[in-house]
């Protein structure tokens, strides 16, 4: 590509030994070109450096690439002279944006990178092709002076310096095949181990100084960060869903974008908790530690961003430990980024980024406990990584979101996988408990949440102490006439409910016939239509837990009766009562019994429900409102098919939930003995002793 008559006359400005080396150079004199670089690499003028530009991309025709690294002397020439060449380019781009302001500095970044990316591109996949092999080489191919740690140098720093640019994030948005080429490199930079490109050479890092930053792979891994959220970062999410599609493609699907992801999310989190065994930090380190929390953050935001996007990427990452391998990064990185105190840039510097990594998190974390079909697991995987001690330890960073977490963990403590978890992680740390409650105490806000997920926790626990409410259908045969009490693991399960199991064919012919003929449709009305495993595996439990707050709350469950006589008028015989465990406090509303035609099992006649009468202003039914996914679903009352099904609950369980009611009234009314608590349909007088009121406490062990 020859130059323009006015590129040199631009030349011709230049000092004399710098045209010297630029006559050289345009002969193909690589000892030339190589000064040009060096001098390109150590000057800070803009002017003289652009005016090398078109020197540079004379060496980087595509039409002279050649197909193989074949040992010869052409080949081996073309290739040194494209690789100074692009590394003369990128290192002209970086020095732009320490010397010229934003704008003028986005244009000169246009003018050399952007519009000249057809001609660059080329360059850039071969040097991926053919000097980045997996894992990688400690010694270039021989003959060529070209490693890994130049070709990825040269690929990430390109990449990088157009996508800061406004017409670089247009193309990288745009662009199928740059999209795909940032994919693949993101997917290798990802697999790389520390020791694969460790390069202590200050030239690589942008200010020049020495310091922890000057492991290469730690900084090419920020750089990828930022480059593959560039690809649907400014994008609305309906736009952006092609690109993801696009990199999911050329990964090679979800499972190994979801592997990389999360590769990223540990080493960091695990590169900032080395970090805190380190020496007494200098500015230099303290700058490292900021810029890994920023690609920490960066990285988990991403995550966000693809969750919300596509539902199977969601669920994938959530199988692959997600929410975990996020909270365990978190930790590592709070007791460094709290503790780095070095100059008054980063007192200021490091509060901003604790309050911006926990709202990340957080927002993660909502975004997959209110839009998941796998809620739960995740939950429990947030639990037990141990992400309430530090909500409780740094909320007041971010109260508000800090405590729409904690509102969050009632609404599922119903569902014994929850209700398991959130206990070991209370078990776990029930000595720090009382330190972590002062932490709380910094925000009113963070504290009331908390006392108020205690005093749910406490409720459920209670009648947990006191009888069993597992699945006891999960190991014993439907089939009540079955000889064999203890079977462990019943063999057959009714394909109509999804809950009672049989030792053999004969034990669920017999139980059909007796009973489950009428019990199936009932049990799979209160397990959902869904069919979700963790609603049939915690029937019981669900169905002590409603039983419990229908007796505490006899006063609202009558007010909404009363606003139900009002609104419909011609139904008050028909009313179905429905309480909503889906939200906490739970709340109860009526609703006539034909708007439920839809939401039991099918069996059902329609008819029959709409014919069914009782006393007026009274309930003739009750419903559930529950969370197990990422939309609330409405089921029948567990109670009526569980006492069909297996004459359960009996007296034992009955009174485990009247004993906790009645401890319950104490901190609800603070009322005496002699008072009384509705019981079946009539009220049995309370006696007990009155117990003093202390603030809730967070032990939860029996």
């Amino acid at each position: 590509m020859p130059l323009t008559a006015q590129e040199r006359t631009a030349l011709k400005s230049l000092p004399k030994r710098i045209q010297r080396s630029t006559d050289g150079a345009l002969e193909g004199v690589v000892h030339d070109l190589r000064k040009l670089y060096h001098w390109v690499d150590n000057s800070t003028d803009v002017e003289a450096n652009m005016a090398l530009l078109p020197v540079f991309y004379t060496h980087l025709d595509p039409a002279v690439i050649p197909d193989q690294l074949l040992p010869t002397d052409d080949v081996q020439k073309v290739v040194i002279l494209a690789k100074l060449s692009l590394m003369s380019i990128v290192q002209m781009c970086i020095s732009l944006r320490g010397v010229l302001n934003e704008s003028l500095a986005d244009k000169m970044i246009t003018d050399a990178l952007v519009r000249r990316w057809d001609t660059l591109f080329p360059w850039l996949q071969f040097m991926y092709r053919h000097f980045l092999p997996f894992p990688p080489r400690r010694d270039p191919p021989k003959g060529f002076d070209v490693c890994d740690v130049d070709a990825v140098s040269i690929t990430t720093r390109a990449l990088s310096q157009m996508a800061v640019s406004i017409a670089g994030q247009h193309l990288v948005q745009t662009n199928i095949a740059v999209q795909q080429f940032i994919a693949k490199l993101w997917l290798y930079v990802g697999k790389l181990k520390d020791e694969d490109l460790l390069r202590h050479d200050a030239s690589f890092r942008q200010d020049g100084k020495e310091g922890v930053d000057d492991e290469m792979t730690g900084h090419v891994r920020r750089i990828m960060v930022g480059i593959i959220t560039t690809c649907m970062g400014a994008l609305p999410a309906p736009s952006a869903l092609p690109t993801l599609h696009n990199l999911l493609d050329a990964m090679g699907g979800y499972e190994p974008f979801v592997a990389s992801a999360l590769r990223y999310i540990r080493w960091f989190g695990r590169k900032i908790g080395d970090m805190n065994n380190r020496t007494t930090p200098n500015y230099g380190f303290v700058t490292a530690i900021l810029g890994f929390v920023d690609a920490l953050s960066v990285s988990v935001r991403f995550l966000s961003l693809v969750s919300i996007m596509d539902a199977t990427c969601q669920e994938e990452l959530i199988l692959h430990g997600a929410p975990s391998d996020v909270v365990t990064a978190l930790l590592q990185t709070w007791p460094v980024l709290t503790g780095t105190r070095v100059s008054s840039s980063t007192e200021t510097a490091t509060p901003e980024r604790c309050t911006m990594i926990l709202e990340d998190t957080l927002d993660y974390i909502d975004v997959i406990i209110r839009q998941s079909e796998a809620c739960i697991p995740a939950l429990c995987q947030v639990l037990d990584a141990g992400f309430i001690q530090l909500v409780l330890q740094a909320g007041f960073h971010c109260p508000q979101m800090a405590s729409g977490f904690l509102k969050l963990i009632p609404r599922f403590l119903m569902y014994h996988k929850v209700l398991h978890h959130f206990q070991k992680a209370m078990d776990r740390t029930a000595d720090g408990m009382a330190r972590l409650g002062l932490h709380a105490k910094k925000d009113d806000e963070v504290q009331q949440s908390w006392i108020l997920v205690q005093q749910a926790a406490r409720q459920i626990l209670n009648i947990c102490r006191k009888t069993s409410p597992l699945p006891f259908y999960e190991q014993k045969c439907a089939n009540l006439e079955c000889p064999y009490d203890n079977n462990e693991r019943p063999h057959y399960r009714c394909c109509g409910c999804f809950v009672a199991r049989y030792c053999s064919r004969s034990c669920q012919r017999k139980d059909w016939k007796s009973r489950h003929r009428t019990a199936c449709p009932v049990l799979h009305s209160a397990g959902g239509f869904d069919g979700s495993k963790h609603i049939r595996g915690s029937l019981p439990l669900i169905m002590l837990v409603e039983t419990f707050n229908y007796s505490l709350y006899a006063d609202r469950i009558q007010e909404a009766m009363e606003r139900a006589r009002k609104d419909y008028p011609e139904d008050i015989d028909r009313l179905v009562l429905e309480t909503d465990l889906s939200a906490y406090p739970v709340t109860f509303s009526a609703r006539p019994v034909q708007q439920y035609a839809d939401k039991f099992d099918p069996r059902f006649d329609p008819v029959m429900l709409k014919e069914l009468r009782g006393l007026p202003g009274k309930h003739i039914m009750m419903a559930l409102k529950l969370r197990a996914g990422q939309e609330e679903c409405v089921v029948l009352s567990p109670r009526v098919g569980l006492t069909l099904a297996f004459q359960w609950p009996a007296a034992k369980e009955e009174e485990a939930v009247l004993s906790s009611v009645q401890e319950a009234l104490v901190s609800r009314l603070a009322v005496g003995p002699g008072n009384v608590i509705k019981r079946g349909e009539g009220f049995k007088v309370v006696e007990y002793r009155q117990q003093p009121m202390t603030q809730p406490t967070t032990s939860f062990n029996g």
